[in-house]
C-alpha cells in the first residue's frame, strides 16, 4: 500500500468521480483508476460501489478511507515539520506581553530577534493580568511575558524564568486627592471612582486580590493602561498604574500617590517570560527564549 494510492483515494471520494479526481491530481483517467484497482486488490476488498451513477463508499471502503485521512494527515504534518526546520525559522511568532511591564526590559531581545530572523512576522500581543496566561495555555502565543506567580498551580504547566519587576502605586490627579480630604483607611476612597483595567484573561482571581476593589467601591472600567492614565491625570478617578507608566507624571505633579496611615497601598510584582512544557518549540522561539534567559543571568 503506497501513500499516493490512498492519496487518490482521497480525491475520489472528494470529488465524486474518477474524472474529477484525475483533474485535481493532474494525471489521467485511467492512471487514477489504475491506483484504486490497485488499492483494493492491496486491501482484499471492495472499496467502492460503481452500481450508481456516482461512486460510493461501501462499508468497508468508509473505514479505510477514513484511515486514509489519518495517515495522510500525520505524513503531511510531519512534511510541514520538516519543511519548517529545514527553513530554520517560523513565519510568524506571537508574543503575549502585559501591557504593565517595561517595555524597555524586552526591547534588547527583541532587537536581536529582528537582526537574527528579519523574515518572521513577529505579533506581540497585549494582554492584561491573567491574559498572557491565558494566550500561552491555548496555544495562541508561544511564548507570554507577564504576571506569573510561581505559587499557582498554573504555574506547575509552564517554564518560566524572570525578566524585570516594577512597584505599582495608587495614584490620582492633584485635583481628586484634594477633595478626597484627610483618608484614615481604605473605606474612604469607596466615595471615588477606581478606574480599573479589566483583565483579558480567565484567571482573574490569583492577580486581583491587590486590586483593592470594595463593596460599594464606584469605578471606571477600561481596557488599556494610556487611557487608565489618561483618566487618572483628568481627575475622574484614582487607581493603581506601574511606576514605569507614571514616572513622569509624577514627576511633573500631574499624579500624586495616595497615602493612607498604617497602610502601603503600592506593592511589587515581578514579570516573568514563559511558555507551555513538552510542546515543539520552533528555532525562532527558542531563540527567544535563550535570550530572555541570557538576560535574566
Amino acid at each position: 500500500m503506497k501513500l499516493d494510492q490512498l492519496r487518490v483515494l482521497r480525491a475520489v471520494v472528494e470529488t465524486g468521480s474518477l474524472k474529477a479526481a484525475a483533474e485535481r491530481l493532474n494525471r489521467t483517467q485511467p492512471a487514477v483508476s489504475q491506483a484504486l484497482k490497485a488499492l483494493e486488490l492491496q486491501t482484499g476488498t471492495t472499496l467502492f460501489d460503481r452500481s450508481g451513477y456516482r461512486l460510493e463508499l461501501t462499508v468497508v471502503g468508509k473505514r479505510v478511507y477514513l484511515q486514509a485521512l489519518r495517515i495522510l494527515t500525520e505524513v503531511e504534518d510531519l512534511n510541514l515539520l520538516v519543511r519548517h526546520f529545514e527553513q530554520g525559522r517560523e513565519e510568524t511568532i506571537t508574543v503575549a506581553v502585559d501591557v504593565s511591564i517595561d517595555l524597555d526590559a524586552v526591547i534588547p531581545v527583541l532587537t536581536d530577534l529582528q537582526t537574527r530572523f528579519p523574515e518572521t512576522h513577529v505579533v506581540l500581543r497585549s494582554e492584561v493580568l491573567s491574559g498572557t496566561l491565558d494566550a500561552v495555555r491555548s496555544g495562541e502565543a508561544a511564548l507570554g511575558i507577564g504576571l506569573l506567580r510561581p505559587v499557582m498551580p498554573e504555574a506547575e504547566s509552564f517554564d518560566y524564568m524572570p525578566v524585570s519587576g516594577t512597584a505599582i502605586r495608587v495614584v490620582t490627579a492633584p485635583s481628586l486627592l484634594a477633595r478626597m480630604g484627610t483618608l484614615r483607611s481604605r473605606t474612604d476612597l469607596r466615595r471615588f471612582h477606581q478606574v480599573i483595567t479589566r483583565d483579558s484573561g480567565q484567571v482573574a482571581e490569583p492577580f486581583d486580590r491587590k486590586t483593592g476593589i470594595q463593596k460599594g467601591q464606584r469605578r471606571w472600567y477600561v481596557s488599556d493602561l494610556h487611557m487608565k492614565k489618561h483618566m487618572l491625570v483628568a481627575g475622574l478617578g484614582w487607581g493603581h498604574m506601574p511606576d514605569n507608566m507614571i514616572a513622569n507624571e509624577v514627576a511633573r505633579g500631574h499624579l500624586r500617590e495616595i497615602n493612607l496611615p498604617n497602610t502601603d497601598l503600592s506593592f511589587d510584582v515581578s514579570f516573568y517570560v514563559f511558555r507551555k512544557q513538552e510542546v515543539i518549540v520552533g528555532p525562532v522561539a527558542a531563540f527567544l527564549w535563550e535570550g530572555f534567559g541570557a538576560k535574566s543571568q
